[in-house]
């Protein structure tokens, strides 16, 4: 996955997009024949009683068992409606940005899924199916947003650690800014061109699909350092553009672009929650009419 010191492979994208736009093509373009919504999984959590005689803990006390959850499984847990349009705060019943430590009648407390960023299994598990569905499925692009921290200095890079030994030099702190070029990506790709799309730039890597297919594909990923929670790529494209893959940083799911036969494919994995959603969906906040709660005044 080398860095592109251009833009040119990324221009096609510009105008099938939509400066200012309510819909998903703000971020992804128009002109596909068919469109899916990844949802991205969420977390939760509750206590449950630790048996004594493992140790540790004595009894009567408990740890946190926490797993991640389907969308699905979070709509059946408080009773609401999952659908393409669904928006997980309404889906758990609390106000917009307001969605974690919400729990349900058996004593799960739910966490919002991460925005911009999509589970490193899940993708691997879709990038199979996208695999299958390009002429060019070796060749390709995956741009990065420039602006997550770390990635070119290393101001706002924090270092944490989990260990039972002695904290490492700097462990819970921000790095001192080093300048351009001290963060992950060298100092030749962060001075070189951006691919600018209406109100975000990307870095560009050369990126086959059958890269992002492999379990392992965080660990030769050039924009990742190791974290336990690597950063997916904001935009995946192949050479032939059959399709493309849109992880926008404010949204908590990814959209495909592409052939029904493709969308198809995604919407019936079990290993991926995705559902078919129409060229011009919108996916603001106060779009899951379905969920809406009453009008008190009404």
């Amino acid at each position: 996955m080398d860095a592109l010191l251009d833009d040119e492979q990324g221009r096609w994208l510009l105008p099938r997009l939509t400066a200012g736009s309510s819909t998903i093509h703000v971020a992804v373009p128009r002109g596909y024949p068919a469109y899916a919504r990844i949802f991205h999984p969420a977390e939760r959590d509750r206590p449950a009683p630790q048996d004594s005689q493992q140790g540790h803990v004595g009894a009567g006390e408990f740890h946190l068992t926490s797993e991640q959850v389907s969308w699905t499984t979070v709509a059946e847990a408080f009773g609401t409606i999952m659908h393409p349009l669904a928006q997980f705060h309404r889906l758990i019943g609390s106000p917009q940005d307001a969605g974690n430590g919400v729990s349900d009648a058996a004593g799960w407390r739910y966490f919002e899924p991460m925005p911009g960023n999509l589970d490193a299994g899940v993708l691997a598990a879709v990038a199979g199916h996208l695999a299958d569905h390009t002429t060019t499925p070796t060749d390709g692009v995956a741009a990065v947003w420039e602006g997550w921290g770390g990635l070119t200095s290393s101001a706002g890079h924090a270092v944490l650690a989990a260990s039972d030994g002695p904290k490492p030099a700097g462990w819970g702190y921000f790095v001192p800014d080093g300048g351009p070029g001290s963060g992950i990506l060298p100092k030749d790709v962060v001075n070189g061109p951006v691919l600018e799309l209406p109100g975000r730039s990307y870095y560009l890597f050369g990126a086959g699909t059958r890269s992002f297919a492999r379990s392992g594909w965080p660990g030769v990923a050039p924009w990742n350092d190791g974290s336990a929670v690597p950063q997916s790529p904001s935009i995946v494209w192949p050479d032939d553009h059959s399709w493309v893959l849109v992880t926008e940083i404010g949204w908590d799911s990814t959209i495909v672009a592409g052939s029904l036969d493709l969308i198809k494919a995604l919407a019936s994995d079990p290993a991926i929650e995705a559902l078919p959603i129409r060229e011009g969906a919108d996916l603001r906040w106060d779009s899951d009419n379905a969920n809406r709660p009453p009008n008190p005044s009404a």
